[in-house]
């Protein structure tokens, strides 16, 4: 039982430093962390490092703001409330005081 418990954390220990190695590459961070996980993942790190890029991280656009439709949409809401002649707000809802 002790030698499975040994294979199992040293096969857990090769995944983490294999995936802690390609984040670090793919980041471009250099350092210590990087170092120890590329000798403690061999002999896959090699694919690794002739594979990912450095710094190759893919960057993610932020989504477009729609602050201005929402804003519209209030002002819509409100002003339809005020045709109907209705000054309270649904039950759920607070009302913000000017």
């Amino acid at each position: 039982m002790q030698g499975f418990i040994n294979e199992l954390v040293g096969a857990l220990v090769w995944l983490v430093a294999n995936g802690v190695y390609v984040d670090a590459r793919r980041k471009g961070a250099r350092g210590a962390h990087r170092f120890f996980a590329f000798w403690m993942g061999m002999p896959l790190t090699w694919v690794w490092f002739f594979t990912v890029g450095e710094g190759s991280e893919p960057r993610i656009a932020p989504p477009p703001d729609d602050e201005e439709a929402l804003l519209e949409e209030v002002r819509r809401d409100r002003s339809r409330r005020l045709a109907r002649g209705q000054t309270e707000f649904p039950e759920g809802t607070k009302q913000e005081e000017a």
